[in-house]
């Protein structure tokens, strides 16, 4: 949506940010509404979920037949869709595909029995909603029992922020597709490049990227030029903070709710114990560090060392950062890396 500016945007009220609420059960109500938002001074409209951003974590439990009311009080027509689980296909909330979409003032009961568990998502499938805040988390509880053993449980959605309208920033990309690339070749490098290749070698190179009219370090469509970079609903500023107690296993569940980047995540000084991606249990797997794209999920376990730790999230192309805080009390910070270099 367009950045704050009309005398009637600064009338909205302002969505809850941060952590979002929990909804448990086997019915919801969720309501999609215009809300006014501020990431470290990027200010907009968001379209939200319950006037929240993200939108509510939804709990649920396999082999229970849910019921979601969705009532549209936007101008334009709006959609949820239920990402990587099964259903029938009236049910998948794609518009214009296994529906007409849910019309402003209307509201559509999407109602499905839940055949698998694990960490799942929904966003909105309607023009670029997603970015603009309509996204949450989905948690289907397995109906026998966890059997992934952990003394606590946190969801961290990373998403991305920006107070430009989609629509203008998709306009600007096709007029010219590194507009917001910040890692873009320099003179210095060619020189360098040169004196290691062989200036023919050089030119080569670079030729052989134009023709594609592209970069070697066109990494992302966006960047930290245009993009807030968020963890729970929180910029870096705001340091999301994941509770727990001392010596307790916890369980992430980390889900890229991002309309554009890919996040490679780690807890300096610690290692990660990968037990489930896309909401499917796999052979554990320990890493230092792990990437995941828009749409992917990935659950890990970790035992915090320190009273406080974060948790990094930066993004693939190295200009900007998301970030929480697993602490044993609210206000808790420990250092944040600088950013990688781009190789």
């Amino acid at each position: 949506m367009a950045a704050l500016g009309p005398a009637w945007a600064q009338q909205l009220p302002a969505a809850r940010t941060g952590t979002p609420p929990e909804l448990r059960g086997t019915e919801f109500d969720l309501v999609i509404d215009t809300t006014r938002v501020d990431f470290d001074g990027r200010a907009g409209v968001a379209t939200t979920v319950n006037g929240s951003l993200p939108g509510p974590t939804l709990r649920m439990r396999e082999g229970d037949t849910v019921t979601m009311r969705v009532t549209n009080r936007l101008r334009e027509t709006t959609s949820i869709h239920w990402h990587g689980i099964l259903l029938p296909f009236d049910m998948d909330g794609v518009p214009g595909v296994s529906f007409a979409g849910i019309a402003p003032g209307a509201t559509f009961t999407y109602r499905f029995t839940l055949e698998q568990s694990g960490t799942y998502w929904y966003h909105s499938h309607s023009g670029m909603q997603e970015l603009t805040g309509i996204y949450g988390a989905l948690i289907v509880e397995p109906r026998g029992g966890e059997t992934i053993r952990a003394d606590r449980d946190h969801v961290l959605l990373l998403s991305d922020w920006t107070g430009e309208d989609p629509m203008r920033a998709l306009a600007k990309l096709k007029a010219e597709a590194h507009v917001y690339n910040q890692n873009n070749p320099t003179l210095t490098q060619l020189l360098r490049d040169a004196k290691r290749e062989g200036l023919k070698a050089a030119l080569a190179e670079r030729d052989m990227w134009n023709a594609m009219r592209m970069s070697p370090t066109d990494l992302a469509d966006l960047s930290s030029r245009v993009l807030t970079y968020l963890a729970n609903g929180t910029a870096p500023g705001g340091n999301a903070t994941l509770p727990f107690k001392r010596g307790e296993r916890v369980r992430l569940r980390c889900i890229n709710g991002a309309g554009n980047t890919f996040y490679d995540l780690r807890i300096p000084g610690h290692k990660l114990t990968v037990v489930q991606q896309d909401g499917q249990n796999i052979e554990p797997v320990t890493v230092d560090e792990f990437r995941f794209g828009p749409g992917q999920t990935c659950d890990v376990l970790v035992t915090p060392q320190e009273d406080a730790c974060t948790v990094f999230a930066q993004s693939m192309d190295r200009t900007g950062y998301a970030r929480a805080t697993l602490a044993v009390r609210e206000g808790l910070q420990a250092p944040v890396p600088a950013l990688d270099a781009v190789q």
